[in-house]
């Protein structure tokens, strides 16, 4: 015994010194750094990294090392790990990404690579402003994840607009940090930069480059000769435009860039500098659009022509739709008529009933159609960006579908058919729409047009209830328009009868619409008919008699309807046979059956061990016998019953003899004592004789 002790003790140390390094093998595979966005695991300085992953510990600090860098102490969520940092100012280079778990100090890495950054960024006044010919470009360079300590010598290239392309370049002096960054400002155009004579005097895109042959970085910037990009009616396009030839007679245009016509002309003069300093006020009937201005000199053209487009974008005027309820109207095209121009601009109202379009300063009329109908007029003045309501001659159409009793029935069909006439070119046009009333038995069709009549057809399974009543003609222009349709009644003959056709009599029913609910009883006479009026529908029949469901059915009342309800279940016959425990037939035993409804039936069987009942409800029946007078032994099934029966009840405790009913217990001891009686007589005459051949002999 104690050596089976030992050796159990050894196999569970041994088991357990392989185990303990699995287990922590096991720990350390639930701390991991599951994905890194981005995914190539490489970025730059300033780049935001997304990190998932899991940890060991649940609900536990977990700290995010970029190289030696913290950039992430935080909690996790449950196991999960959802972390967002910048990459640090560092150099460029492979540094590790260690996901730690603290309260295990168990570590997941992955290698994270720091590119270089090499950047030049003209800085240029916020759109419309603009440079303006002549002026200084501040260039703004910079080194980001670059070697640390470094020097390095960039060369800056700035190209002059096509078709001229000529270079001017300046190499620059860079040292990068201890964390490879290097930065610096400079101005173009400068003497330093060569060759010599860099300047701004034309008007078109100027190229930038960081060390151009390598295409390291690359801008532009716009020079021009207006002040602003963009113009509204009344304000002065002031235009400073260099390197003419002192004294030189030249033309400015402004030309329509849609249309192609000259919208204004003028004669002007350089200064001794060969400056060109003009002035054109945009007049108050300028189209929105683009402008191309031009300046072609007399005598001496310019190696990049002057020529630039300015764009009048006008001013975003929000316009609302609303109709006659206060209600927003989507889908309400504005045409927006400029008054000054006579040009049209569109727009369509969304859900909200809003539209946004451009307009000009100035007067604007502004009309409002519904599918080309005109339903709202609006004169507006623009004086900058605004917004306006308009009401339009629209109406909310109000349907409630009732029966004749006044109640609302829901879940209707409604389907609306109009003609109109349109404003834009006099043609006669259909419309329809559908929808279904709602609990409260309406339905609502916004924003339609009045002044017309509407056909409203209302139906339920696809039928129409209510051609009699289903026009509305010359619909009211009021916030709300509002009409009635009944749902009609019809007389509903039912024939109830049971299993054989026999009339049953007094059974009462409930009828219940199947979509809307609508309730309806009645009860059957003595020749099992009723008459009930309902409302057009379709309905769930239920027949009960003594409370007993004996059918459910669906009949569908569409008109005035004759139907017959057949209830299988009722007035079925069921027949007892009880019999003995050798099958032989049991009379006079009493018979119940206990059933679905509130009468207990009875019956003793006849010669033949059979009790007959008619008139039974079916279902579920419970079938008790029991011989006469001996009501504690019985005997008894359950039976599901839905048509004419018969049913057998083994009496295995009796047998019959003759015409008394015995116990098979009492029997059985009865032939037991008369055989061990006749045994023992039989036994004695043996016993007798024997002694009698003894003396014999």
């Amino acid at each position: 015994m104690k050596r089976n002790t030992i050796t159990l003790m050894l196999i569970v140390m041994i088991s357990a010194a392989f185990l303990l390094p699995l287990m922590m093998v096991a720990g350390q595979l639930g701390v991991s750094i599951l994905q890194v966005n981005p995914s190539s695991l490489s970025g730059t300085v300033g780049q935001r990294v997304y990190v998932e992953g899991t940890i060991n510990t649940s609900n536990g600090t977990y700290q995010l090392f970029f190289g030696s860098n913290l950039v992430a102490d935080k909690t996790a969520e449950g196991f999960y790990v959802n972390a967002t940092f910048t990459v640090p100012e560092l150099p460029g280079g492979s540094y590790t990404l260690t996901l730690r778990d603290v309260k295990q100090n168990v570590n997941d890495t992955k290698e994270f690579n720091v590119q270089t950054v090499y950047s030049v960024k003209a800085l240029v006044p916020s759109a419309p402003t603009l440079l303006q010919q002549g002026s200084s470009v501040t260039l703004n360079v910079s080194i980001t994840g670059g070697q640390a300590s470094t020097a390095v010598n960039p060369e800056i290239t700035v190209m002059l607009p096509s078709p001229l392309n000529t270079n001017y370049s300046k190499v620059i002096p860079l040292t990068t940090s201890a964390k490879g960054t290097a930065q610096t400002e400079l101005t173009f155009p400068d003497p330093s930069f060569q060759p010599e004579g860099s300047l701004t005097n034309y008007t078109g895109t100027y190229q930038v480059y960081f060390n151009q042959t390598q295409q390291l970085a690359t801008d532009q910037f716009f020079i021009g000769f207006t002040a602003l990009n963009s113009y509204h009616r009344g304000q002065a396009v002031s235009m400073r435009a260099i390197g003419y030839a002192p004294n030189e007679e030249a033309t400015i245009t402004v030309t329509s860039v849609e249309t192609s016509s000259v919208v204004h002309s003028a004669a002007t003069t350089a200064s001794s500098e060969g400056v060109i300093s003009s002035s054109w006020t945009v007049p108050s009937n300028a189209a929105i659009g683009d402008y191309n201005i031009t300046i072609t000199p007399q005598n001496t053209p310019k190696l990049v022509p002057d020529s630039q487009l300015i764009n009048i974008p006008g001013y975003t005027v929000t316009i609302k739709a609303l109709n006659i309820a206060g209600d927003p109207v989507p889908q309400i095209e504005f045409e927006a008529l400029d008054e000054a121009t006579n040009k049209i601009y569109n727009a369509t109202t969304e859900v909200d009933g809003k539209a946004a379009v451009n307009l000009e300063s100035g007067n604007h009329t502004v009309t409002a159609y519904w599918n080309d109908v005109q339903v709202g007029e609006k004169k507006v003045s623009v004086t900058g960006e605004s917004s306006f309501t308009l009401i339009c001659e629209l109406t909310n159409f109000k349907i409630t579908v009732q029966n004749e009793e006044g109640f609302s029935l829901p879940f209707v069909q409604i389907d609306f058919t109009y003609q109109y006439v349109t404003t834009k070119d006099g043609q006669t046009r259909t419309g329809s729409v559908s929808g279904q009333t709602d609990l409260s038995g309406t339905y609502v069709l916004n924003s339609t047009l009045p002044g017309i009549s509407y056909t409203v057809n209302a139906s339920l399974y696809g039928i129409v209830f209510n051609t009699g009543n289903n026009t509305v003609a010359s619909l009211p222009a009021q916030s709300v328009a509002e009409a009635v349709v009944i749902c009609p009644s019809y007389a509903l003959e039912l024939k109830v009868t049971g299993y054989t056709r026999a009339a049953i009599p007094d059974a009462r029913l409930e009828l219940v619409e199947v979509t809307n609910g609508l309730f309806h009883g009645g009860a059957t006479d003595n020749s099992g008919n009723s008459n009930v009026n309902v409302t057009f529908g379709k309905y769930r029949v239920r027949v009960y008699a003594e409370n007993v469901l004996l059918n459910e059915t669906v009949i569908n009342v569409f008109g005035n309807t004759q139907s017959e309800i057949r209830c299988t279940l009722y007035d079925i016959e069921v027949s007892v046979k009880v019999i003995d425990y050798f099958g032989q037939p049991i009379s006079n035993a009493h018979v119940i059956i206990n059933g679905p409804g509130t009468e207990t039936l009875s019956a003793n069987t006849q010669a033949s061990g059979i009790a007959t009942f008619n008139n039974v409800i079916g279902g579920s029946l419970q079938v008790v016998a029991y011989p006469a007078g001996m009501e504690n032994s019985y005997e008894a099934v359950n039976v599901q019953v839905d048509t004419p029966t018969s049913i057998q009840i083994k009496m295995a405790k009796y047998i019959r003899i003759g015409p008394f009913l015995v116990e098979a217990s009492v029997l059985l001891t009865i032939m037991l004592l008369v055989s061990a009686v006749v045994l023992f007589l039989l036994i004695e005459v043996y016993r007798r004789r024997k002694v009698k051949a003894g003396k014999a002999s």
